[in-house]
């Protein structure tokens, strides 16, 4: 799965310019990416924003168009409550997509590629999973005594040298 870092929207692998803003598009490679799930506004965003924080899905709103004050003026009509771009956690995207067709009223984006999405997040998990059990816990511990052993000896070396420094300069000034 790829995504446009600009407008957080989420696309299939083949694709590689993001449709709106012509931008490149990336690879997902971690599943707490910042995602859109939508872009809502009125009744609709009260009511998906209150679903996903009883589902204790994380979210971001944002405003889908940065010249909201313009559009208002010349629209008439408050463009910044009508065009929030809802954005979740990439792992989060099916749950929220669910949530969000529980909306009838609203249009789900990701709906096409749940099945593409789900199998991404489940090769970025596994990945993580590989990564994570490279190191035994016993290892990693190790490493840190022998981190926390090698900085106390730097210190050691630090506060020595410090010190033939400064007896150095002192007798070549005829310090005592």
């Amino acid at each position: 799965m790829k995504y446009c870092r600009s407008c957080r929207a989420v696309y299939r692998d083949a694709d590689t310019m993001c449709p709106t803003c012509r931008k490149k598009l990336r690879d997902i490679t971690d599943i707490n990416e910042p995602v859109r799930l939508c872009i809502i506004g009125g009744t609709e965003r009260a009511m998906l924003t209150g679903l996903l924080h009883d589902a204790e899905i994380p979210f971001i709103e944002g405003n889908n168009m940065p010249q909201g004050v313009a559009n208002e003026i010349v629209t008439g009509y408050d463009v910044k409550l009508n065009n929030i771009d809802v954005q979740v956690p990439f792992q989060a995207l099916p749950e929220a997509s669910e949530l969000l067709e529980s909306i009838e009223t609203v249009d789900n984006p990701n709906e096409p590629m749940l099945d593409d999405i789900k199998a991404h997040i489940e090769r970025l998990a596994a990945d993580k999973g590989e990564s994570e059990k490279k190191l035994s816990p016993a290892a990693r511990t190790t490493i840190k005594v022998i981190t926390a052993i090698l900085f106390l000896i730097l210190v050691g070396v630090v506060v020595l040298g410090t010190d033939k420094i400064t007896e150095f300069f002192m007798n070549l000034f005829g310090g005592k």
